[in-house]
Protein backbone atom coordinates (compact mmCIF):
# COMPACT_ATOMS: atom_id res chain seq x y z
CA UNK A 1 0.00 0.00 0.00
CA UNK A 2 0.93 3.41 -0.76
CA UNK A 3 2.10 5.48 2.05
CA UNK A 4 3.55 8.72 0.64
CA UNK A 5 2.46 11.76 2.88
CA UNK A 6 0.94 9.03 5.12
CA UNK A 7 4.20 8.58 7.69
CA UNK A 8 3.54 11.00 10.65
CA UNK A 9 5.13 11.07 14.02
CA UNK A 10 4.74 8.64 16.53
CA UNK A 11 4.94 11.35 19.43
CA UNK A 12 1.72 13.27 17.65
CA UNK A 13 -0.73 9.95 18.35
CA UNK A 14 0.47 8.42 21.14
CA UNK A 15 1.17 10.04 24.68
CA UNK A 16 4.59 9.00 25.72
CA UNK A 17 5.41 8.90 29.34
CA UNK A 18 6.87 6.05 31.49
CA UNK A 19 3.17 4.55 33.07
CA UNK A 20 2.50 3.39 29.89
CA UNK A 21 2.07 -0.67 30.12
CA UNK A 22 3.36 -2.82 27.85
CA UNK A 23 1.59 -4.22 25.36
CA UNK A 24 4.07 -6.88 25.09
CA UNK A 25 5.10 -8.22 28.58
CA UNK A 26 8.52 -10.31 27.18
CA UNK A 27 9.98 -6.82 26.80
CA UNK A 28 9.11 -5.74 30.59
CA UNK A 29 10.74 -8.89 31.95
CA UNK A 30 13.69 -8.97 29.23
CA UNK A 31 14.48 -4.86 30.56
CA UNK A 32 13.95 -5.90 34.39
CA UNK A 33 16.82 -8.89 33.38
CA UNK A 34 14.57 -11.81 33.81
CA UNK A 35 14.61 -15.11 31.89
CA UNK A 36 11.66 -15.74 29.61
CA UNK A 37 10.51 -19.30 28.31
CA UNK A 38 8.74 -20.62 25.73
CA UNK A 39 7.86 -24.21 24.02
CA UNK A 40 7.44 -24.79 20.30
CA UNK A 41 3.95 -25.05 18.53
CA UNK A 42 3.53 -26.53 15.02
CA UNK A 43 6.50 -28.28 15.62
CA UNK A 44 7.94 -31.58 16.82
CA UNK A 45 4.51 -33.41 17.81
CA UNK A 46 2.99 -29.95 18.93
CA UNK A 47 -0.12 -29.13 16.77
CA UNK A 48 -1.55 -25.46 15.83
CA UNK A 49 -5.30 -26.47 16.43
CA UNK A 50 -7.61 -24.99 18.96
CA UNK A 51 -6.85 -27.88 22.09
CA UNK A 52 -3.13 -27.35 21.78
CA UNK A 53 -3.39 -23.35 21.42
CA UNK A 54 -6.21 -23.58 24.55
CA UNK A 55 -3.61 -25.79 26.36
CA UNK A 56 -0.82 -23.54 25.96
CA UNK A 57 -2.45 -20.37 26.72
CA UNK A 58 -3.47 -21.97 29.82
CA UNK A 59 -0.17 -22.98 30.96
CA UNK A 60 1.92 -21.24 33.53
CA UNK A 61 5.12 -22.64 32.48
CA UNK A 62 5.83 -20.63 29.49
CA UNK A 63 5.36 -16.88 28.97
CA UNK A 64 5.57 -17.19 24.82
CA UNK A 65 5.01 -19.50 22.05
CA UNK A 66 7.68 -19.72 19.19
CA UNK A 67 5.36 -21.22 16.06
CA UNK A 68 7.23 -22.78 13.31
CA UNK A 69 6.96 -21.49 10.10
CA UNK A 70 10.53 -22.72 8.33
CA UNK A 71 10.16 -26.41 8.25
CA UNK A 72 6.13 -26.41 8.01
CA UNK A 73 4.29 -25.47 5.66
CA UNK A 74 3.83 -21.59 5.51
CA UNK A 75 0.04 -21.68 6.13
CA UNK A 76 -0.60 -18.12 7.41
CA UNK A 77 -4.55 -19.00 7.53
CA UNK A 78 -3.43 -21.70 9.79
CA UNK A 79 -1.16 -18.76 11.66
CA UNK A 80 -4.16 -16.76 11.98
CA UNK A 81 -6.91 -19.49 13.53
CA UNK A 82 -3.84 -20.28 16.38
CA UNK A 83 -3.56 -16.43 17.36
CA UNK A 84 -7.33 -15.84 17.42
CA UNK A 85 -7.65 -19.26 19.58
CA UNK A 86 -5.43 -17.72 22.02
CA UNK A 87 -7.49 -15.21 22.73
CA UNK A 88 -9.23 -16.86 25.95
CA UNK A 89 -12.40 -14.85 27.21
CA UNK A 90 -11.91 -15.10 30.83
CA UNK A 91 -8.37 -14.43 30.53
CA UNK A 92 -8.87 -11.18 28.61
CA UNK A 93 -11.37 -10.54 31.47
CA UNK A 94 -9.53 -11.00 34.69
CA UNK A 95 -6.05 -10.16 33.43
CA UNK A 96 -6.63 -7.97 30.35
CA UNK A 97 -4.62 -8.24 26.74
CA UNK A 98 -1.40 -8.56 28.06
CA UNK A 99 -1.91 -11.74 29.52
CA UNK A 100 -2.05 -13.56 26.71
CA UNK A 101 0.97 -15.50 25.54
CA UNK A 102 2.71 -13.22 23.03
CA UNK A 103 3.62 -15.32 19.53
CA UNK A 104 7.18 -15.27 17.65
CA UNK A 105 7.16 -17.11 14.50
CA UNK A 106 10.00 -18.09 13.06
CA UNK A 107 10.08 -17.33 9.21
CA UNK A 108 11.47 -19.57 6.71
CA UNK A 109 14.09 -16.94 5.03
CA UNK A 110 16.67 -15.83 7.42
CA UNK A 111 19.55 -13.98 7.10
CA UNK A 112 20.82 -15.86 3.27
CA UNK A 113 17.82 -14.72 2.11
CA UNK A 114 15.18 -11.59 1.71
CA UNK A 115 12.85 -11.36 3.94
CA UNK A 116 11.27 -8.31 3.35
CA UNK A 117 7.53 -10.10 2.02
CA UNK A 118 7.35 -12.66 4.12
CA UNK A 119 7.92 -10.64 7.01
CA UNK A 120 5.34 -8.34 6.07
CA UNK A 121 3.25 -10.98 5.42
CA UNK A 122 3.65 -12.36 8.98
CA UNK A 123 3.34 -9.12 11.20
CA UNK A 124 0.40 -8.69 9.34
CA UNK A 125 -1.34 -11.23 11.54
CA UNK A 126 -0.42 -9.80 15.00
CA UNK A 127 2.65 -11.94 16.09
CA UNK A 128 4.70 -10.08 18.76
CA UNK A 129 8.14 -10.90 16.99
CA UNK A 130 9.94 -12.81 14.24
CA UNK A 131 12.75 -15.79 14.68
CA UNK A 132 15.02 -15.18 11.77
CA UNK A 133 16.99 -18.28 11.21
CA UNK A 134 20.70 -18.33 9.79
CA UNK A 135 21.88 -15.10 10.23
CA UNK A 136 25.59 -14.93 9.32
CA UNK A 137 26.66 -11.20 9.12
CA UNK A 138 25.58 -7.41 10.61
CA UNK A 139 24.27 -6.94 6.85
CA UNK A 140 21.94 -9.32 6.85
CA UNK A 141 20.78 -8.20 10.60
CA UNK A 142 20.00 -4.68 9.99
CA UNK A 143 18.40 -6.06 7.10
CA UNK A 144 16.09 -8.01 9.08
CA UNK A 145 15.48 -4.78 10.95
CA UNK A 146 14.55 -2.47 8.11
CA UNK A 147 11.96 -5.19 6.58
CA UNK A 148 10.29 -5.29 10.24
CA UNK A 149 10.00 -1.83 10.88
CA UNK A 150 7.41 0.62 8.71
CA UNK A 151 8.24 3.92 7.52
CA UNK A 152 9.77 6.57 10.26
CA UNK A 153 8.59 10.24 9.59
CA UNK A 154 11.71 11.86 7.78
CA UNK A 155 12.93 14.11 11.06
CA UNK A 156 12.63 11.09 12.89
CA UNK A 157 15.65 10.38 15.49
CA UNK A 158 15.25 6.69 14.93
CA UNK A 159 15.04 7.24 11.33
CA UNK A 160 17.55 4.47 10.14
CA UNK A 161 17.45 1.48 9.28
CA UNK A 162 14.94 3.01 7.20
CA UNK A 163 11.78 1.14 7.12
CA UNK A 164 10.47 -1.14 4.47
CA UNK A 165 7.33 -2.76 6.17
CA UNK A 166 4.01 -2.01 3.97
CA UNK A 167 1.18 -0.20 6.18
CA UNK A 168 -1.86 -2.49 6.68
CA UNK A 169 -2.27 -2.29 10.32
CA UNK A 170 -5.85 -2.96 10.81
CA UNK A 171 -5.65 -6.69 11.19
CA UNK A 172 -2.38 -6.52 14.22
CA UNK A 173 -4.15 -3.77 15.91
CA UNK A 174 -6.54 -5.61 16.09
CA UNK A 175 -4.92 -8.32 17.71
CA UNK A 176 -2.74 -6.29 19.52
CA UNK A 177 -5.74 -4.54 21.40
CA UNK A 178 -5.07 -1.18 20.09
CA UNK A 179 -5.75 1.19 17.50
CA UNK A 180 -3.94 1.47 13.99
CA UNK A 181 -1.70 4.29 14.60
CA UNK A 182 -0.80 3.07 18.52
CA UNK A 183 -0.04 -0.15 16.89
CA UNK A 184 2.33 1.76 14.60
CA UNK A 185 3.86 2.86 17.07
CA UNK A 186 4.39 0.36 19.80
CA UNK A 187 5.27 -2.00 16.60
CA UNK A 188 8.95 -0.61 16.28
CA UNK A 189 11.31 -2.85 17.20
CA UNK A 190 12.50 -2.84 20.68
CA UNK A 191 15.36 -0.48 21.82
CA UNK A 192 14.94 1.99 18.26
CA UNK A 193 11.93 3.74 19.79
CA UNK A 194 10.83 3.99 23.19
CA UNK A 195 7.25 2.98 22.58
CA UNK A 196 8.99 -0.13 20.60
CA UNK A 197 7.67 -3.47 21.47
CA UNK A 198 8.51 -5.73 18.67
CA UNK A 199 10.93 -8.76 19.32
CA UNK A 200 13.21 -9.83 17.11
CA UNK A 201 15.57 -12.85 17.56
CA UNK A 202 18.78 -13.95 15.48
CA UNK A 203 19.71 -17.36 15.32
CA UNK A 204 23.12 -17.55 15.30
CA UNK A 205 23.57 -21.46 13.88
CA UNK A 206 26.52 -21.82 11.22
CA UNK A 207 30.65 -21.41 11.33
CA UNK A 208 30.25 -17.97 9.58
CA UNK A 209 27.83 -16.55 12.20
CA UNK A 210 29.62 -17.53 14.85
CA UNK A 211 32.96 -15.49 13.20
CA UNK A 212 30.93 -12.56 12.81
CA UNK A 213 29.00 -12.41 15.80
CA UNK A 214 30.73 -10.14 17.56
CA UNK A 215 30.19 -7.81 14.49
CA UNK A 216 26.42 -8.74 14.50
CA UNK A 217 26.10 -7.44 18.46
CA UNK A 218 28.38 -4.58 17.92
CA UNK A 219 26.02 -3.55 14.55
CA UNK A 220 22.83 -3.50 16.08
CA UNK A 221 23.52 -1.86 18.90
CA UNK A 222 24.87 0.76 16.96
CA UNK A 223 22.04 1.11 15.54
CA UNK A 224 20.01 1.33 18.89
CA UNK A 225 18.21 -2.14 18.30
CA UNK A 226 17.65 -3.97 21.28
CA UNK A 227 16.86 -8.09 20.44
CA UNK A 228 17.15 -11.53 21.30
CA UNK A 229 20.88 -13.72 19.79
CA UNK A 230 19.75 -16.91 19.86
CA UNK A 231 22.68 -20.06 19.94
CA UNK A 232 21.31 -22.43 17.83
CA UNK A 233 23.49 -25.34 18.54
CA UNK A 234 21.52 -28.10 16.17
CA UNK A 235 22.55 -26.17 12.80
CA UNK A 236 25.74 -25.37 14.02
CA UNK A 237 26.53 -28.88 15.19
CA UNK A 238 26.34 -29.64 11.51
CA UNK A 239 28.08 -26.41 10.35
CA UNK A 240 31.16 -27.99 12.42
CA UNK A 241 30.81 -31.48 11.18
CA UNK A 242 29.95 -32.22 14.73
CA UNK A 243 26.41 -34.50 15.34
CA UNK A 244 23.87 -32.63 16.50
CA UNK A 245 22.13 -33.09 19.85
CA UNK A 246 24.65 -35.87 21.33
CA UNK A 247 28.29 -36.79 21.10
CA UNK A 248 31.06 -34.78 21.15
CA UNK A 249 30.74 -31.33 20.47
CA UNK A 250 33.82 -28.53 21.14
CA UNK A 251 33.50 -26.58 17.98
CA UNK A 252 29.76 -26.13 18.93
CA UNK A 253 30.18 -25.79 22.28
CA UNK A 254 32.91 -23.20 21.58
CA UNK A 255 30.73 -21.26 19.10
CA UNK A 256 27.51 -21.25 22.03
CA UNK A 257 30.01 -19.62 23.61
CA UNK A 258 30.90 -16.82 21.21
CA UNK A 259 27.01 -16.35 21.19
CA UNK A 260 26.66 -15.72 24.52
CA UNK A 261 30.16 -13.53 25.02
CA UNK A 262 29.03 -11.23 22.42
CA UNK A 263 25.47 -10.87 24.27
CA UNK A 264 27.39 -10.57 27.68
CA UNK A 265 30.03 -7.62 25.75
CA UNK A 266 27.01 -5.39 24.10
CA UNK A 267 24.24 -6.10 26.49
CA UNK A 268 22.13 -8.42 24.52
CA UNK A 269 20.36 -11.47 25.66
CA UNK A 270 20.88 -14.73 24.59
CA UNK A 271 18.19 -17.49 23.94
CA UNK A 272 19.01 -21.52 24.29
CA UNK A 273 18.26 -24.37 22.74
CA UNK A 274 17.13 -26.36 25.91
CA UNK A 275 16.39 -26.46 29.24
CA UNK A 276 18.84 -28.88 30.76
CA UNK A 277 21.02 -26.15 32.34
CA UNK A 278 19.13 -22.73 32.58
CA UNK A 279 21.04 -21.81 35.91
CA UNK A 280 24.70 -22.14 34.15
CA UNK A 281 23.20 -20.97 31.17
CA UNK A 282 21.31 -17.82 33.05
CA UNK A 283 24.67 -17.29 34.69
CA UNK A 284 26.45 -17.50 31.31
CA UNK A 285 24.53 -14.51 29.89
CA UNK A 286 21.07 -16.64 28.50
CA UNK A 287 17.89 -15.00 28.85
CA UNK A 288 15.53 -17.05 27.21
CA UNK A 289 14.93 -20.43 26.68
CA UNK A 290 12.62 -22.69 24.70
CA UNK A 291 11.33 -26.76 24.83
CA UNK A 292 9.88 -28.97 22.61
CA UNK A 293 7.65 -32.13 22.33
CA UNK A 294 3.98 -32.93 23.24
CA UNK A 295 4.81 -33.92 26.76
CA UNK A 296 6.19 -29.99 26.96
CA UNK A 297 2.33 -29.15 27.28
CA UNK A 298 1.40 -31.13 30.32
CA UNK A 299 4.37 -30.53 32.46
CA UNK A 300 6.60 -28.17 33.17
CA UNK A 301 10.36 -28.61 32.03
CA UNK A 302 12.10 -26.34 34.93
CA UNK A 303 11.47 -27.26 38.86
CA UNK A 304 10.00 -24.64 40.54
CA UNK A 305 13.23 -24.27 42.50
CA UNK A 306 15.11 -23.25 39.53
CA UNK A 307 12.69 -20.88 38.78
CA UNK A 308 13.17 -18.86 41.56
CA UNK A 309 16.97 -19.44 41.78
CA UNK A 310 16.81 -17.81 38.16
CA UNK A 311 14.44 -15.14 40.03
CA UNK A 312 11.15 -16.06 38.20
Amino acid sequence: MDTSGDVTSKEHHLVTDAAHARVNPLIELLEADKPIFSVWANYYGVGADYQVAASLQASPHYDFLLYDLEHQPYDLGQLRRFLWDLLDPATLVTGGRGAIKPVIARIPPGGRDSTTWVTKQVLDMGVAGLMLPHVETPEQALGAVAAARYAQHPDARDLHPEGLRGYSPAVPARYWGLDPHDYQARSDIWGLDPLGELLLIFIIESRRGVDNVRAIAEGLTEAGVRCILWAGGGDMSISYGEPPYGGEQPATEAGIEAVLSAGREFGLPVGMNNYRSVEADFARGARAFFTLGPQAIATSPLSDEARRAVGR
